[in-house]
């Protein structure tokens, strides 16, 4: 889901009687818990309670500091890695201010009787709003980007081993453990198994038995068939994406679970790039 008024709603109709069932994000137990550090740039976004809303679970299902308490990096920067560094914050400041960071996209099923196919229903972003966010995002996540998450990392992480600041190469490396499990497992997947770890949810954490739901693929082959085999080409990956959409409803899935882990990385990003900012004081 994309945030926290998301929800995917069923309306079945039986023995005459309508029954409408609201499937919410396991995610939502852990929003009763307080705030560690306020969301980074929130002051900038459109609809700040959905920063809230992502940043609760980053916290519970990770070990991140505030970036705001990382030191002014005191070095002879290069000048090309500076450039990228700097372009890199001016870039999360872009992502922070877009429309799609709050939006309210959701699915709606009906299905008349138990014996009737499924109607969907998909209320999401316009394409414009959309593709425009998934172009934005792309020069963080896109390893070939010259201002992307991975060569910042990078570029901030030379400078502190030359410099022997190793504590402050620690937490770097952190960011960079906690962005590899967010290419692999959605935010709401690695929630589900910090509250089945802690006796929140039961049952096992994998197998037919397990209650954990888990997205259609991984994360990284989720943007990967969105952009590349519609959104921002038209290219490669267009038959792995007619096999996640094989029907409406999971047409309609695939697409709110592809937004959903780009606006989780999107946090993420601005996340590294108030950290980026401290860096460069």
């Amino acid at each position: 889901m994309l945030g926290a008024e998301s929800a995917a709603t069923f309306d079945r109709v039986a023995d005459g009687e309508q029954i409408e069932l609201t499937a919410i994000a396991f995610s939502t137990l852990v929003q009763a818990r307080e705030l560690a550090w306020e969301p980074p740039m929130r002051e900038l976004m459109q609809k700040p309670e959905s920063a809230d809303f992502v940043w609760r679970r980053v916290q519970y299902a990770f070990s991140l500091e505030d970036p705001r308490r990382f030191p002014k990096v005191e070095v002879d920067w290069d000048p090309d890695d500076k450039a990228r560094l700097r372009r890199y914050v001016e870039h999360g400041m872009t992502l922070a201010q877009t429309s799609l960071l709050g939006a309210g996209d959701n699915i709606r099923i009906t299905q008349a009787d138990f014996a009737s196919p499924e109607q969907v229903e998909a209320d999401l972003s316009p394409p414009d709003v959309t593709v425009g966010f998934m172009a934005l995002l792309r020069q963080c996540y896109a390893n070939d980007e010259d201002a992307s998450f991975v060569k910042v990392r990078k570029a901030l992480g030379k400078h502190l081993h030359a410099a022997s600041l190793l504590e402050e190469l620690s937490v770097v490396r952190e960011w960079q453990h906690v962005h590899n499990g967010l290419l692999n497992k959605s935010l709401e997947e690695h929630v589900q198994e910090r509250l089945r770890e802690e006796g929140e949810m039961p049952g096992p954490l994998e197998g037919p038995d397990s209650l954990i739901v888990r997205d259609l693929a991984a994360p990284h082959e989720l943007l990967r068939a969105s952009w590349y085999g519609d959104q921002i080409h038209w290219g490669k990956q267009r038959a792995a994406l007619a096999d996640l959409q094989r029907d409406p409803f999971l047409t309609a899935l695939s697409d709110l679970q592809s937004r959903a882990v780009a606006l989780d990385l999107a946090h993420f990003y601005i996340g590294f790039a108030v950290l980026i900012e401290r860096a460069l004081g």
